[in-house]
């Protein structure tokens, strides 16, 4: 899916200016009308006549700002990495314990960069998923040009993991984040353009390996965590813009139409590195074992071609794409024994497997963009009939993303190869599968819709 197309609150692409200097972004926020809309549904009398309304009228800039910084508050920005919108350290606590669920690792720090006295720059804790008080967080610094792992990595600019941190030199450990017990790092550096602004720690108490794929979203959500971070900082400017008197009329309008130029930028950057964020969380799901390596971009694709076909608007196109990408999220919860079992599972494994996107929706609850797709995952094993699901929903009560996602699903899981089970179904063996199905099972409408894309669209 395309980044700039796939989005879930009000991200527009970056846009250029055109030969005027005229910025379709500020005419398409000047309209407010809608989540999806791009500047080549607005024509060029149009876009001259509302910019040059804009030129005459400060106040209607300042009604706009008010509105970005509504849509763009902290919970909004930040939440896509688990923030509970609190105040202080425990915003940053509460980003620090999803990602340490996110990544099963038994801790999760943040640190940021700070400015003593001396001018002297360190290292300073501002989250983690420990139990700390204020005091002890206090203690918790490191400065930057400190013989110490955790500067080194900081300075290097790269991603850096340590499957054995004992055989590292430099690393010290800090009692008060218990780091005695720590076998396992990685460490991922906080950057803006060519500057470092701290960094994500992750920490396993027992010896692993940190796949490609978890490196990945980890840089991912270093991403989201500073563009988010930054808007923040856009918005109180903002804030602080709109409070001033007007003055000095053609100064006051310039620098209105400045932040907003840079708040729609940084919108723009946070849509892109969502969208990134959940491609990249889908796969770090499948890279936990071979056989399914791909299994939730694939589904993904599937449930948006069905969600296309039956000519559904935009926004649910891509809510059902991302819900099939983030549909087997539940699965690093599930115990390895049974995702690399061979032999035929248990009743007990299997019911595990069943009730694994709850597993999901616990997580993906706490992270703010995703959660539009949450109805979508609770409710994929409802069956038509009533007969399956949590909630024993029945036809048209069952969203209709959970139907596209539960046939997409089936289709998938049918004409691929499983290890507890025999040769895969064909294309048309899985389409009788389903339309026999059909009513009980499968919502007829969607089996229809699947039946009539062609096997080389599919494909």
């Amino acid at each position: 899916m395309d980044k700039q197309t796939a989005k879930t609150q009000p991200n527009l692409p970056h846009s250029p200016l055109d030969e005027s200097g005229r910025d379709p972004l500020e005419a398409i926020y000047a309209l407010n009308i809608g989540d999806f809309v791009t500047e080549n549904f607005i024509s060029d009398d149009l876009l001259t006549k509302i910019n040059e309304r804009l030129a005459d009228n400060p106040a209607k800039l300042k009604a706009q700002l008010e509105e970005l910084i509504q849509i763009y508050s902290i919970d909004k920005t930040l939440g896509v990495l688990g923030l509970d919108a609190q105040s202080g350290f425990l915003i940053y606590d509460s980003i620090a314990a999803t990602l340490a669920q996110m990544f099963q690792v038994d801790a999760c720090h943040l640190f940021q960069t700070a400015t003593k006295d001396t001018s002297e720059q360190y290292l300073s804790l501002t989250g983690t998923s420990l139990e700390l008080d204020r005091q002890q967080r206090w203690e918790v610094t490191i400065p930057v040009r400190s013989n110490n792992l955790l500067s080194d990595v900081y300075q290097s600019h790269k991603t850096q993991t340590f499957a054995h941190i004992d055989t590292v030199a430099n690393w010290v450990p800090n009692d008060r984040l218990t780091q005695g017990k720590t076998q396992s790092l990685m460490i991922t550096p906080l950057r803006e353009g060519g500057k470092s602004m701290g960094l994500l720690l992750f920490e396993s108490y027992q010896p692993v390996g940190f796949s490609e794929e978890m490196v990945a979203l980890a840089e991912v959500a270093a991403e989201v965590f500073v563009t988010g971070m930054r808007l923040q900082q856009l918005v109180a400017e903002a804030q602080e813009c709109i409070g001033q008197p007007d003055q000095q009329p053609t100064q006051n309008l310039n620098k209105l139409l400045n932040m907003r130029a840079q708040i729609t930028e940084s919108i723009a950057d946070l849509g892109i590195h969502q969208q990134e964020f959940v491609e990249a969380l889908s796969k770090a799901v499948d890279a936990r074992q071979n056989f399914t390596k791909g299994h939730s971009k694939q589904v993904g694709l599937l449930a948006k071609a069905i969600a296309e076909g039956l000519a559904l608007n935009e926004k649910t196109v891509d809510l059902t794409y991302m819900a099939g990408l983030l549909g087997s999220v539940g699965k690093v919860h599930i115990p390895d024994e049974i995702l690399h079992k061979k032999e035929s599972l248990t009743p007990q494994e299997w019911e595990h497997l069943r009730d694994h996107p709850n597993v999901g929706v616990s997580l993906l609850v706490k992270i703010n963009f995703l959660s539009e797709v949450v109805p979508f995952l609770h409710s994929q094993n409802e069956r038509w009939d009533g007969s399956g699901g949590p909630e024993k929903l029945q036809g048209r009560s069952i969203p209709l993303g959970s139907r596209i996602l539960a046939v997409a699903n089936a289709y998938y899981a049918m004409t691929r190869e499983r290890p507890y089970r025999g040769e895969p179904l064909s294309h048309e063996q899985a389409l009788q599968t389903l339309q026999r199905e059909a009513g009980s099972k499968w919502d007829p409408l969607v089996v229809e819709t699947l039946a009539s894309i062609s096997l080389e669209a599919l494909a």
